[in-house]
């Protein structure tokens, strides 16, 4: 009898156990499932154009990465179509400032029409557009978010910071576009993803 019982105790154990195993993902276990560590193979060429949109540090940073990993790079924060003309990949760094707007003697439109311009010239010319977006400065804004979708819709890859006021955008976007993305844990981590699109 206590044979018996034990294994219907076992039996339903292992039942709830499979249950619980096939039970739905979370959101957070969602995002993490649908995010890469970096790209299995490279998708993009030097040369490359480094350039903002929104003006803010974050290319700074972008810039430094691209220079560290040595991988040929011209760093133009306010590019214009002339500028990417023989390039092979466009980088933004996506970060709105409304103090580097205003320092660089612009609006908000004006770099808008910009952006968009680059993103029209590098699809007519194939090249490959990376989207990294730190959010360092200024990154809960209706116009950071703004430039953002109008970017994410074209590029080719996504690397972002995990918990930051873009995360939930970057993975609509990434969802939406079947675009892939990768979320570090700390701006130093850019590194490793960034250098697999090109290796």
């Amino acid at each position: 009898m206590k044979r018996y019982i034990f294994r219907v105790t076992l039996i339903i154990m292992l039942f709830l156990l499979i249950i619980l195993v096939n039970l739905p993902f979370t959101e957070e276990s969602e995002v993490k499932a649908f995010t890469l560590p970096g790209l299995p193979r490279p998708i993009a060429k030097v040369p490359v154009v480094i350039t903002s949109a929104g003006q803010s540090t974050d290319t700074y940073i972008v810039n430094d990465i691209s220079n560290q990993l040595m991988i040929r790079s011209f760093f133009m924060p306010q590019a214009d179509g002339a500028d990417i003309e023989d390039m092979n990949t466009i980088v933004f760094a996506v970060g709105y400032s409304s103090l580097g707007i205003k320092y660089q003697g612009i609006s908000f439109e004006d770099e808008k029409t910009r952006i968009e311009k680059l993103i029209s010239i590098a699809k007519d010319n194939g090249m490959t557009i990376i989207t990294v977006v730190i959010g360092s400065e200024h990154s809960s804004n209706d116009k950071g978010e703004e430039i953002l979708r109008l970017i994410g819709a074209d590029t080719d890859y996504i690397i972002g910071l995990k918990g930051s006021d873009s995360e939930k955008i970057l993975v609509d976007m990434a969802e939406k576009g079947d675009i892939p993305l990768t979320l570090v844990s700390k701006v130093n981590d850019i590194s490793e993803p960034f250098a697999s699109a090109f290796r």
